[in-house]
């Protein structure tokens, strides 16, 4: 459960644009998910569209995936809390 928390806390620690991100990549995914399963249970038609929302929401969260990931001590400093 301690490598869940320093992870929780390195997402928490995110520079604004890494963290919007990350944020918009989560929509995105639930976004081509939603529009992928209507359209597997109805026939063809808008399941490229849902393939290409999920490419592209994993691709723009790549910056803070790593920053996330990565192996060792997180060089960002957490944000101060009013």
């Amino acid at each position: 459960m301690h490598t869940l928390e320093d992870k929780l806390e390195k997402v928490k620690a995110l520079h604004f644009s890494n963290f919007v991100f990350w944020v918009l990549g989560k929509f995105l995914i639930g976004l081509g998910i939603g529009i992928l399963l209507p359209v597997y249970f109805t026939g063809f038609g808008w399941h490229i569209v849902g393939w290409m929302l999920i490419a592209f929401a994993v691709i723009i969260q790549l910056p803070a995936i790593f920053t996330v990931f990565r192996q060792g001590g997180s060089k960002i400093k957490p944000l101060k809390r009013m």
